[in-house]
């Protein structure tokens, strides 16, 4: 690519303070996988972008606040993250130069607090004891703290929005909350019966995942002064690359590698979380249900038909392993991979209304990198 190679020295001097885990990441799987062509250009992304996400993540790290509350949701951020969705509104704020950096860069900051503070609701629900291979704020100060930790950075995120100079939205943001707990509702709903249609799987992807990264290119192509083809188009890149991430994400948890990702593996799986792959393979296989039905009689702590991803025995760890190697052997896995890189290609149709340019061909390289990960 590069466009954005040739202005890397530029940049050459920038110190990372703490750089964001994604696009290292995505670089060494891609690696991994021989894509070399594709594992440069992302290096060069990091290099190009070094002030802004070097910016975003001491922001994001920096303690504030002297509540528990405050403390608690501060922990959960300093514990880092792929910072995906702050990477898509930088290059979005980009497009066209006009942009003013500050901006953009509170902008990517609210996303991620956004997403943040759902993670810290979502470890109350799930009683999760660890994320990003730390304990949860749950875990060290109870469910009530993680609450009010998690409204407290939401708060952040708004306050950091409306500071941005495009207090207009604000509106747009809500409207993406309640489209997520939405569908947080409803993923709970569909685990009590382990409803199994695909239709239902994405009208809750749409809400709980692609909303926000849908929101996130607006925001960037709201700064950036874009048109109303280019928004729209970013936008639906945004979408579709939201749905690509949490399927390749549905896939990691029944065949990822629990080091790279810093997830127990089956999380989602004990947590009774119909996921594509599942959901694929229950239509293909029936009897599925009952491997899934003893699994949440197995695991501890489960109640009300709610799955409790705990320390489980190797009774458990053995029927998570058998399901998962059916989920494959079906070809439900398979499917549900092909799906994200058919989602991929749509988020990639959608960005020729953009006009060729550095931050084009980075969202590209992204999105194609995203959809092959395997961690």
């Amino acid at each position: 690519m590069s466009d954005f190679s040739a202005d890397v020295a530029s940049f050459a001097g920038a110190v990372a303070v703490a750089p964001p885990a994604v696009l290292p990441v995505l670089g060494h799987h891609a690696r991994q996988q021989r894509l070399d062509g594709l594992a440069a250009q992302l290096a060069d992304l990091q290099t190009w972008l070094a002030d802004d996400l070097n910016a975003v993540e001491s922001a994001l790290r920096t303690p504030q606040g002297t509540t528990l509350a405050e403390r608690a949701g501060r922990h959960l951020l300093q514990a880092g993250g792929k910072r995906i969705r702050p990477l898509c509104t930088l290059l979005a704020g980009r497009i066209g130069g006009g942009a003013s950096p500050r901006s953009v860069r509170d902008l990517a900051i609210a996303v991620e607090l956004v997403h943040n503070a759902t993670l810290l609701h979502d470890d109350v629900v799930d009683l999760a004891d660890t994320r990003r291979g730390r304990p949860t704020a749950r875990a060290l100060h109870g469910n009530e703290v993680s609450i009010f930790a998690g409204d407290w950075v939401l708060v952040a995120a708004l306050r950091r929005i409306v500071g941005s100079g495009f207090p207009a939205l604000v509106d747009s943001a809500l409207d993406t909350l309640d489209a997520m707990i939405a569908a947080e509702v409803e993923q709970s709903q569909r685990a009590r019966v382990l409803a199994a249609d695909v239709e239902g799987y994405f009208r809750v992807a749409e809400g709980k995942t692609a909303a926000l990264f849908r929101w996130a290119m607006r925001a960037g192509a709201t700064a950036a002064g874009l048109s109303d083809d280019c928004r729209v188009g970013l936008q639906t890149f945004g979408g579709e690359l939201g749905l690509a991430f949490q399927i390749t994400d549905d896939a990691i948890d029944l065949d990822g590698d629990p080091a790279a990702t810093g997830k127990a593996l089956f999380a989602d799986l004990c947590e009774g979380k119909v996921t594509l792959p599942l959901a694929l393979a229950l239509n293909l296989r029936p009897a599925l249900r009952d491997q899934l039905l003893e699994l949440r009689a197995t695991v501890d702590g489960a109640t009300a038909g709610t799955f409790v991803h705990n320390d489980e025995g190797p009774g458990t760890a053995a029927l998570c392993a058998g399901i998962a190697r059916a989920v494959s052997d079906c070809g439900a896995l398979e499917a549900a991979r092909a799906e994200a890189r058919a989602r991929c290609e749509r988020a990639l149709a959608a960005l020729q209304v953009v006009r060729p340019c550095p931050e084009r061909e980075a969202l590209r390289a992204v999105a194609g990198a995203l959809v092959r990960r395997r961690a």
